[in-house]
């Protein structure tokens, strides 16, 4: 793992990344979370995952999910499984360039450093870990290149809420880091085909955890009306 860096270097690093210069805060360190005291090295790779399948896929057939900025388009969407959505919207203009991107990599892959293992970690951890997390993610795009591009995210429903990326790069390389930060799965959102009114099929992938797999029909929908889905959420102090 890599050699724990301090918050306040980790923060200039993610702060470059989006702005180009170190003086400025960024969209994506104000949703990641408040940087914590000190970062630490991710969880090993071979550690076990205490997740069941069957817990994992029935929080991910019901959740929400929020993109700060995707594909280059201002502001916060959100996309929700076709079932539960209260309405349908017109297709918003950021959908059919997120597909061509999800097209051209095999998928747009949501990733997380948050509760490794699918034990609650400290907030604290959880969001040093992301911030780590999002510097090995910009070294994956940079060296995959062309298109290859990340934006941050977050999974959430009434009662949970996790921030992490949706990366448009290898999936193989992807699923490495999840392993890396502890990681039972990862979501994998590529273009639906002939299901009415859900431009996204939802599918997860398994990183530590076997025999996750479940695709869900998902479509853009208006911001649901909970507490977690503000991407600014965070558990109380």
């Amino acid at each position: 793992p890599p050699t724990p860096q301090p918050a306040n270097s980790a923060a200039k690093a993610i702060r470059q990344l989006r702005t180009g210069r170190g003086d400025q805060p960024s969209e994506i360190l104000r949703l990641i979370g408040p940087v914590s005291a000190a970062a630490r090295a991710p969880p090993s790779a071979g550690r076990s995952c205490s997740m069941t399948t069957e817990s994992l896929q029935a929080l991910w057939a019901s959740a929400y999910e929020g993109w700060a900025r995707p594909a280059g388009f201002d502001g916060v969407v959100y996309l929700a499984p076709v079932e539960d959505r209260d309405r349908a919207l017109p297709e918003p203009k950021w959908v059919q360039p997120a597909l061509r991107l999800a097209d051209e990599h095999g998928g747009l892959f949501g990733v997380t450093a948050y509760n490794p293992a699918g034990k609650d970690a400290p907030h604290a951890v959880n969001v040093a870990n992301n911030l780590l997390l999002a510097q090995e993610i910009e070294q994956l795009c940079r060296a995959t290149g062309g298109s290859s591009t990340f934006w941050p995210s977050f999974g959430f429903a009434s009662d949970w809420h996790e921030k992490g990326f949706t990366v448009a790069a290898p999936q193989e390389k992807v699923v490495e880091l999840a392993k890396k930060y502890g990681q039972g799965a990862i979501y994998r959102f590529h273009r639906a085909a002939a299901v009415e009114g859900a431009p996204f099929m939802r599918s997860t992938v398994p990183a530590l955890l076997p025999d996750t797999e479940a695709d869900v029909p998902c479509a853009p929908c208006e911001r649901p009306d909970i507490d977690r889905a503000n991407p600014e959420w965070a558990p109380p102090e």
